[in-house]
């Protein structure tokens, strides 16, 4: 039996502000002596000068052959305190461990970490307990499903259901790839995950030997040769209970010697002679006394479990990529998302996220494919969801319902935003439970949003492109496509991640063969790796890259919405930096001089701020009209412009303010910059 015992902890400020000298973290752990199976609370107490209540706490556990047992997970928060219950793994490794905790106020971040021991008793464990006999077969809600008898696999589900297989063999989900009509930089071809992917998380998903297939619903992985019907894991979806593994063959063994100077033999999955990896039930993390038959008799429709199952932990961990979903998703408080909250709206993810044919849709900034229309508020809400006007015009206008109505995201786990592959962190979950090395994750929870311009379309990086780094020198893979005022783009609220990326003499991104940075912790050569898989030759650098990820899940109760004094001051020119919105950033007092003097439609006339706001919408008149910067020409000659629409007139100086009133929005007649 192994029993912990707590030491003395070490208290260190690595972080630095005006409040130094006065801002410490009080560490403990109750009880002070465990034995395995126990559960530890691990405190840590801002105390000193701090800002009240703390905005967030993660807590990092490090075991004493270092490695990460917890990474940068939430901890609860009472006003200066956060707490972690941590339950001590049977085999846990005997030595000086290691706890961080990261606290944050409004102001500033400080990190203290404390130790403590873990020794090894003589104690007998408790007789391990061997599962009971596989359950006698069950009866599903869908008679026709009772009389299966036997599965083999997702044959068994297709002799009855051809037309969803095969929809299925076409869809994102088993192809990896896709159409790309709401990309600017390519032609439409299909393109994904599997086909010119890479990403600023885990990178270069076809290098991890099969590390990022286990969502996958192929069966196969991501074979070379196009799917067959038989490779659609149904149960993937359609029933909560299955999970599945890759068979391990031994004979893949790779053993390397890690940055620590250690040797350590990896085990791959079992790949057939066409490149397939082949699955298998993982009875060890399903209820004792499953059967395949019983999975294949009480399938259902996909449940917002279904979806988590893969979403929720992409990027390596739960909460990890998207920042506005999670495992606990499934059960979310009306607080962390009311739509899909048992007491709010209690929706599921397919509620918005239609699949007819197996499409699903929806898309994000930073994803390639498109295969169905996105889904929008306006498909539960009407145009007009607010009784006050002023609302309501919002609603219609250039701001999305997401930026009022979602304030924070990571409001149920810690969420990453950066990750830098020069610094390897031991993370024992990773390579099938065999451990492996990542990047240092920087996390944070209850963040809030930065906002840009979006019309639907954006920009991704892709391999095999050249990228060039943008006025402040970073190199931005993917990246919100939208303008001020155009007629097509709204305000949205994103995250925005941070990593560092191989940057080849070329100006292409290098794809690394990231497994060799998993089993090694040495990026450099992962990369050297990578460069050679894509034969490539020739001096790299390592730059600095991020993308823009769309904030979309996670709506909370309308009481929690901005009040008009959150986002503007009251004199129509809010200083960034001092509400909710950066106007100024966004292009909001980018306005024509003519406009600023009230001259354009008019003779100059005095209004208040939003007198004049109110008066000119209750007219018809759009945003675009004034929002916008001046124009830079016509986009037709005149001639051929008026003519466009009605006979030929003379221009007056009244025809502004005519086309105005009837709703003509600036861009119809003029050019931008």
């Amino acid at each position: 039996m192994i029993r912990f015992v707590v030491t003395a902890g070490l208290c260190i400020l690595l972080a630095s502000n005006c409040y130094a000298e006065d801002r410490n973290i009080s560490m403990s752990a109750t009880p002070a002596e465990l034995t395995q199976g126990e559960t530890v609370q691990l405190n840590c107490k801002a105390t000193g000068e701090w800002r009240l209540p703390l905005r967030s706490a993660t807590i990092t556990i490090v075991d004493g052959a270092g490695q990460t047992m917890v990474s940068g997970e939430s901890m609860a928060i009472d006003r200066a305190t956060a707490n972690y219950n941590y339950t001590i793994p049977v085999n846990s490794q005997t030595g000086n461990w290691s706890y961080k905790c990261v606290l944050r106020d409004r102001s500033e971040r400080e990190r203290s970490t404390s130790s403590f021991a873990v020794t090894e008793t003589t104690a007998a464990l408790p007789p391990v307990v061997g599962p009971p006999e596989e359950e006698p077969p069950v009866q599903g809600p869908i008679a026709d499903h009772n009389t299966i008898t036997s599965y083999n696999g997702p044959a068994t589900c297709i002799a009855c259901h051809q037309k969803e297989a095969d929809d299925m063999l076409n869809s994102l989900h088993m192809q990896w790839s896709g159409p790309t009509p709401d990309l600017i930089n390519t032609n439409g071809e299909a393109l994904g995950k599997a086909k010119g992917g890479i990403n600023t998380f885990c990178t270069y998903a076809p290098s991890s030997k099969g590390a990022c297939y286990s969502c996958h619903v192929r069966a196969d992985g991501n074979a070379p040769h196009p799917p067959e019907a038989t490779d659609v894991d149904c149960l993937m979806c359609h029933n909560d209970t299955y999970q599945r593994t890759f068979e391990s063959d031994p004979s893949s063994a790779e053993t390397v010697t890690n940055i620590l100077g250690e040797e350590k033999t990896y085990v791959f999955g079992k790949v057939d002679g066409q490149g397939n990896y082949l699955t298998k039930p993982d009875f060890a993390k399903m209820p004792a006394g499953t059967t395949m038959v019983n999975l294949a008799r009480t399938v259902h429709l996909p449940t917002t479990k279904s979806c988590l199952r893969c979403h929720a932990k992409a990027g390596g961990g739960d909460w990890t990529k998207r920042g506005d979903m999670g495992i606990n998703s499934a059960s979310a408080t009306k607080e962390q998302d009311v739509h899909l909250a048992k007491d709010g709206a209690n929706l599921s993810c397919v509620n918005c996220h239609a699949a007819l044919d197996h499409k699903i849709s929806g898309r994000g900034i930073d994803l390639r494919q498109t295969e169905a229309d996105r889904p929008t508020c306006k498909a539960c809400h009407t145009d007009a969801p607010h009784q006050s006007s002023t609302l309501n015009n919002h609603a219609r206008g250039q701001v999305s319902c997401q930026v009022c109505h979602i304030r924070e995201f990571a409001k149920g786990g810690a969420t990453e935003m950066a990750r830098d592959w020069r610094i390897p962190v031991w993370n024992q979950a990773f390579c099938s439970g065999q451990g492996g090395f990542v990047g240092e994750e920087t996390k944070e929870s209850n963040v809030k949003p930065e906002y840009v311009w979006f019309d639907g379309t954006s920009y991704v990086y892709n391999v095999g492109e050249t990228i060039s780094p943008d006025e402040n020198g970073m190199y931005v893979m993917a990246k919100a496509h939208g303008s001020p005022f155009d007629g097509k783009s709204s305000i949205v609220p994103i995250k925005r991640h941070g990593t560092i990326m191989p940057l080849h003499e070329s100006g292409k991104i290098i794809p690394p063969a990231i497994m060799w940075m998993f089993m090694t912790g040495d990026f450099d050569l992962a990369v050297v790796k990578g460069m050679e898989e894509q034969g490539m030759t020739g001096n790299y650098t390592l730059v600095e890259a991020e993308a823009e990820m769309l904030i979309t899940h996670g709506v909370e109760p309308k009481g929690n919405a901005p009040t008009c004094t959150e986002c503007h001051s009251g004199n129509g020119a809010t200083p960034d930096g001092t509400r909710m919105l950066p106007f100024t950033a966004l292009g909001y007092h980018e306005v024509p001089a003519k406009v600023l003097s009230c001259t354009l439609c008019h003779e100059q006339k005095s209004m208040s701020w939003q007198s004049m706001h109110t008066s000119h919408k209750s007219d018809g008149i759009s945003c675009t009209s004034c929002h916008t910067p001046e124009p830079t020409g016509l986009v037709k000659s005149q001639s051929v412009l008026c003519s466009s629409c009605h006979e030929r007139k003379s221009w007056r100086s009244e025809g502004h303010k005519k086309h105005i009133e009837k709703g003509f929005d600036c861009v119809k007649c003029h050019t931008f910059s």
